[in-house]
């Protein structure tokens, strides 16, 4: 499988002299979870009858404050360009940042879908005073991506367009994309030069005790559900309330990528691009077929010099596609 043949270049940070947003830091306590508190972060967009709303959803180690950058980035530039800003909301899911654990413990990747939904409601009710957007864009990093998907499966005909960031390949465990040097019918000659059996087995036990969908993580998540939800990447068809929606697709730059990866887990480049690179692009193709109109995929780009966290990386680059899904999905009111 080939690199991506597009290619985003690293944007420009502006930094005005005085901030042109300063998000308010709020508090939601669901009904069916009271005695624990979800905290958000809310730009309100302009205009009274402002109907579109962005919601950034967190992969599983960064958290809401990922996306500050990145939110600042979108009023700077819709304030440039004389248009108008839409409401820009990031949160905390249980266990996350700023949020209480879950009351339950644990949760699972179809709780957190029904968490999001009842966090939508009542931010709604509380900061737009009931009245629900027209236009509901959802952008996600890694897993967060896969919950985009669950939440817009779950409630069809309510996103409008979606943007995904390296997303996770929701249908696999990370571990078993590395060959297995004892499999008697691995040939080691498959090896790219400089690397060895032993770097393979280390890598692969690595990367089980990290990435496998049964390991704990910090946030209390239960992702052994996920492979079964989302099977594949091109399916189940995502459906938006015109029809089909906008996607927007981009994935990292695999040098990048590699190269965290060499430095954070041990893992010689050259095998990352063999064994993970091609797969990941591969996944990132069937994501953008999750809309059925091909005018409105846009994609696999590569995020130039992004790692996996392209919103950290280039919070530039994320604004300005943010930016093209609101001309995409609600030009009549997006521009003054």
């Amino acid at each position: 499988m080939s690199t991506p043949s597009v290619k985003v270049k690293l944007g420009t940070v502006h930094y005005p002299d005085k901030p042109i947003v300063n998000p308010k830091l709020g508090t939601i306590q669901l009904t069916h979870k009271p005695t624990a508190s979800l905290r958000y972060s809310f730009a309100a967009g302009d205009g009274d009858d402002n109907k579109t709303l962005v919601v950034f959803l967190n992969g599983l180690i960064l958290p809401q404050s990922s996306w500050a950058e990145t939110i600042s980035q979108i009023a700077i530039k819709t304030q440039e360009a004389n248009n108008l800003r839409p409401h820009l909301l990031s949160y905390d899911r249980y266990g996350q940042g700023l949020s209480d654990r879950d009351p339950n413990g644990t949760h699972d990747v179809q709780d957190v879908v029904t968490d999001l939904y009842a966090f939508l409601q009542a931010f709604t009710e509380k900061e737009l005073n009931s009245r629900s957007p027209r236009h509901l864009i959802l952008v996600g990093n890694s897993i967060g991506c896969a919950f985009a998907r669950l939440y817009a499966a779950a409630h069809p005909g309510t996103v409008s367009g979606f943007i995904f960031l390296d997303s996770i390949m929701a249908h696999i465990d990370l571990a078993s994309l590395w060959p297995d040097p004892d499999d008697p019918k691995f040939d080691e000659k498959e090896l790219p030069k400089g690397t060895t059996t032993d770097q393979l087995r280390h890598i692969r036990e690595k990367y089980r005790t990290i990435f496998d969908v049964y390991s704990s993580n910090a946030e209390g998540l239960d992702r052994s559900g996920l492979p079964e939800l989302l099977p594949l990447a091109y399916t189940p068809k995502l459906q938006g309330p015109d029809g089909p929606p906008w996607i927007t697709v981009i994935g990292h730059d695999p040098d990048t990528f590699a190269a965290e990866n060499e430095r954070s887990y041990g893992v010689p480049q050259a095998l990352v691009n063999k064994y993970i690179n091609p797969i990941w692009h591969e996944y990132n193709e069937g994501l953008t077929r999750l809309t059925e109109d091909e005018e409105r995929r846009a994609g696999p780009a590569m995020a130039g010099r992004c790692g996996h966290f392209i919103q950290r990386d280039d919070p530039v680059l994320t604004a300005e596609r943010v930016l093209v899904m609101l001309h995409k999905t609600s030009s009549t009111w997006y521009a003054r």
